[in-house]
This record gives C-alpha cells, sequence and structure tokens, in this order.
C-alpha cells in the first residue's frame, strides 16, 4: 500500500500536526507500508500530481479545498484528520449542536459589530469564505478522524468521526522519576504560546494565593507571544517575580528535561484545546498534569490528572496545594498517567486504526511488500 500523507506547514515549524506525522510514519514503514509527504503550503502543484498519482490512500491534515479537488478528480480515496476546530463560535464555549445549529450560531458569532472599522467589517466575507472552504473540503473526503473524541463530536457533522489520537513515544528507559529526582522548592512549568487563550495570568493568579499562605515553590514558564510582556507585568503587579521564571522559547530536548524537573505541568487554557499535546509530553517523562476542564484536555489528561474549572484561580491553587502537600501522590500521579499514554497513545495504535480505515476504503490496496 501507498499512502500519501499531506499538511500545511513548513518543514522547520513546530506544530501538533507534524509531530503527529512524524510519529506514525516510522511505525508505518516498520509494516513496509510505502509512505510519502507533502505541503501544500511549500510544494509546487506539478508535486500535488505527482504524489497523488503515486497515491493509494491520501491522508490528509488540512482543509485544503484544491488538494481535494484534485485527489477527487485523480479518483483517490481521503482519509482527513481534524486537528484544530472548524467554528471560531466553539473557540472558548461549546454547547453540543446539530450542524445546522451550529451554522447558525457560526453565523451570528462572525457578524461584525456595527461599530466596527470598515476594513473588520468587509474581514468577516473572508471569514464565511474560508468556513466554505473547510466544510466543502469535509464533504469531499472518505472518512473523518479527529485528533480527540471532543474535537469530533464539535464538528456536528451527520456522519461520524472516527477518533484517532497523536501518538506519544513513552521511552522504556526512562529512568523512574523519584522526589528525590526534583529541584528544591518543588516547581510547576507551564510550557505554550504566551497568549490570552492559554490562560497563564490564571496561573499567576494562583501563585498569588499560594504566596500568601506561605508555601515554597517555584513557576517556570516555556514559551513566547504576544502576551509576555504583560504577563511579566501582571507578575510584577502580584508580587510574586521571586517565584516565576520566564524562560522565552527553549529547545525541545532541554523543555523535556525541564517538565520532567517539575512537580506538576499546568494546562490552564481557557479556550477549548482539542487535545492538548502538551500534557502528553508531560506523562511521557512521568510528569502529572493540573489541567482546566476545557475542551480535549479532560480527555487527554485521562484519569490520573488534577483538573480545575476554566477561570477559577481558587480551585486551581488548590490542586497545587494538593500536589505541594502530597509531593509523592503527585510522582504517582504521573507514574501512573506514564502508563495511560503507554497503552493509549501509542504509535502502534494509531497506525493500526489507520490501516483498518485504509482497509475499508481500498481492501485491495492493504498488500505490503511482504505479501508479493
Amino acid at each position: 500500500m501507498k499512502i500519501l500523507i499531506q499538511h500545511r506547514h513548513y518543514d522547520n515549524e513546530i506544530s501538533g500536526v507534524l509531530t503527529y506525522i512524524y510519529s506514525i510514519i516510522p511505525e508505518l514503514e516498520a509494516r513496509l507500508i510505502e509512505v510519502k509527504t507533502i505541503s501544500t503550503r511549500q510544494d509546487n502543484i506539478a508535486k500535488w500530481f505527482s504524489y497523488i498519482a503515486w497515491a493509494d490512500i491520501v491522508h490528509m491534515n488540512s482543509n485544503d479545498l484544491l488538494f481535494t479537488l484534485l485527489c477527487k478528480a485523480l479518483q483517490k480515496k481521503i482519509i482527513i484528520k481534524y486537528h484544530y476546530s472548524l467554528y471560531q463560535s466553539t473557540h472558548t464555549s461549546y454547547e453540543q449542536m446539530n450542524l445546522r445549529q451550529r451554522l447558525k450560531a457560526e453565523f451570528k458569532h462572525t457578524l461584525p459589530k456595527a461599530n466596527y472599522p470598515l476594513k473588520w467589517k468587509l474581514h468577516t466575507f473572508i471569514k464565511w469564505a474560508r468556513l466554505v472552504t473547510r466544510l466543502s473540503t469535509a464533504f469531499l473526503a472518505d472518512y473523518h478522524t479527529a485528533c480527540s473524541n471532543f474535537l469530533g463530536e464539535s464538528s456536528a457533522f451527520p456522519w461520524t468521526v472516527d477518533t484517532l489520537y497523536n501518538p506519544i513515544e513513552i521511552k522504556s528507559e526512562n529512568q523512574l522519576k523519584t522526589l528525590e529526582n526534583l529541584s528544591q522548592p518543588y516547581n510547576f512549568i507551564f510550557v505554550g504560546r504566551l497568549a490570552t487563550d492559554k490562560g497563564v495570568d490564571i496561573l499567576l493568579k494562583s501563585a498569588r494565593i499560594l504566596q500568601d499562605e506561605n508555601k515554597e515553590f517555584k513557576i517556570t514558564i516555556i514559551g513566547d507571544g504576544e502576551q509576555s510582556q504583560e504577563l511579566k507585568q501582571l507578575t510584577s503587579d502580584l508580587g510574586i517575580a521571586n517565584k516565576v521564571n520566564f524562560l522565552g522559547k527553549v529547545p525541545q530536548k532541554e523543555v523535556l528535561l525541564k517538565v520532567q524537573d517539575a512537580l506538576a505541568l499546568i494546562a490552564p487554557s481557557r479556550w477549548q484545546e482539542p487535545a492538548g499535546y502538551v500534557v502528553l509530553e508531560a506523562f511521557s517523562v512521568q510528569t502529572c498534569s493540573i489541567v482546566s476542564k476545557m475542551g480535549g484536555l479532560s480527555e487527554v489528561g485521562g484519569p490520573h490528572s488534577l483538573f480545575f474549572e476554566n477561570e477559577d484561580a481558587e480551585e486551581l491553587a488548590k490542586c497545587m496545594r494538593y500536589c505541594l502537600d502530597n509531593p509523592d501522590e503527585a510522582i504517582n500521579r504521573g507514574f501512573q498517567s506514564s502508563h495511560y499514554v503507554a497503552e493509549k497513545f501509542s504509535a502502534a495504535r494509531a497506525v493500526n486504526r489507520l490501516l483498518e480505515i485504509c482497509s475499508q476504503l481500498t481492501p485491495k490496496a492493504l498488500v505490503t511488500k511482504s505479501d508479493t
């Protein structure tokens, strides 16, 4: 079988989509499946045509309508995977709706306010055009998958959207994490964009609550973004500058070492995270997570994470306090979470499901080199 994997990123980008793709390729090749990848942002249309003609199955990871039309013209089956929400109206709040209700809600959500400048009002038509493009691509695909149950459900399609989790590698040689391995005072860590929707300000307010209780701890914040200076100012205003360390961008290998050194990872998102890959990364190094009950975070967080209601700094502080007062339990939760993701989020499991779908769409093509 020959599988073409499509995405819309540059090779050097940091992206959850690319992480997913690079995770499944070795597993596919180990099963003697021929694999090619194509970036519909980076590669030219001549390459699109050549690679599509070569493939038995096309596995799309973005809503690229022109590429989809070319696949259909060449009579190729498409398995599409959704990594992000199709609708702006589900960004910060979510209510289950059918497709008709969702489209109505999206239309209302994207209508410009009366006092908007003309260019913002005109931008509304661009939003609608993009939505039409996304939905048209969806209607043309042969099989639909998403990176979480939440994301599949929020698509509101009248057809089934299968869950194809983003896999993560759990190295068998990982040293067992113990309290003796951790730096003192115990450290909480955030990794991600410094933007309003990530909720870092909620974490900082929780830190102030714990400081007022004379708790000993540190907070490490890794990442950059438009809210960077605002968050640093908030840290100063709250009087917790001695507790918080902003590291900016850090190489991925160093990120995991710092996450491994933390007592817990904090994911305080105030938007509906589709899957929250950083939580899986924490589990891969036996670090437990404290996450807000938003989007797919609860789903990815599994049975061993600690959870708090979105925007509730008091409840987040309660979870952090629990970890500080019961560090052995925090370590145990991280260990259990590592086993949880090793079983449920392995590359082998993702590839098994992907190949099952391929066999449904093109059973005659599912022949490996070992069968010939």
